[in-house]
């Protein structure tokens, strides 16, 4: 059956013949779905809360894990790195230049009486820069840093060991890295015989 609306003002729906038509032949549907009541969006909001919570300390403990990660590779490195080169010049070393050099206190500085590859008289000096760098000349002329640049000395002392057979040199040297909030601080010692001193 069709309808037609012919009274605008009114809005009443006739038949063509012009009967009027029952408000019960057009039911309103009701739907059966409801809305969030305000303890079911106050549970919501807090169960997002504490997500993003564990979200971001997971996201915090992951970056600490790869600053402590990184940062002892840097320790390690540097810490690799200068005890292998004074190490090494120090065995290779046939004296100590004591005037020159600042024993049993921190910064320490160590001068080297040694030879180069051509067999002529040289200094080798390792020292701490103000930016708390271990440096190292070779006669006189700067060779540059032996740690990464993140990586500082706090605390490095040379000691001069002399005996009636030969002269040592004993290191301590403390290490520090510290990057957005994650530090580190590493001590190493080593004692090493000067070669050509041996007698």
């Amino acid at each position: 059956m069709k309808y037609k609306l012919i009274n605008k003002r009114n809005g009443e729906w006739r038949m063509e013949n012009g009967a009027k038509i029952p408000h019960s032949s057009f039911p309103i549907p009701h739907s059966t779905r409801r809305g969030f009541t305000l303890v079911e969006m106050i549970i919501y909001i807090a169960f997002f809360a504490m997500l993003s919570v564990l979200a971001i300390n997971a996201t915090i403990m992951v970056m600490k894990s790869f600053y402590t990660l990184r940062i002892n590779q840097s320790i390690s490195q540097s810490a690799t790195t200068a005890l292998e080169r004074m190490s090494r010049e120090i065995r290779n070393a046939y004296s100590i230049d004591t005037e020159n050099s600042t024993f049993d206190t921190s910064p320490g500085r160590l001068t080297l009486l040694t030879k180069d590859d051509l067999g002529t008289l040289t200094t080798i000096e390792f020292y701490t820069t103000a930016g708390n760098q271990i440096n190292m000349k070779v006669g006189g002329v700067e060779q540059g840093s032996l740690m990464t640049k993140t990586v500082t000395v706090t605390n490095i002392v040379f000691m001069s060991i002399t005996t009636s057979n030969s002269k040592a040199v004993k290191i301590e040297m403390t290490l520090t890295d510290n990057r957005s909030g994650v530090s580190k601080t590493v001590k190493y010692y080593d004692t090493i015989v000067l070669r050509g001193s041996m007698h």
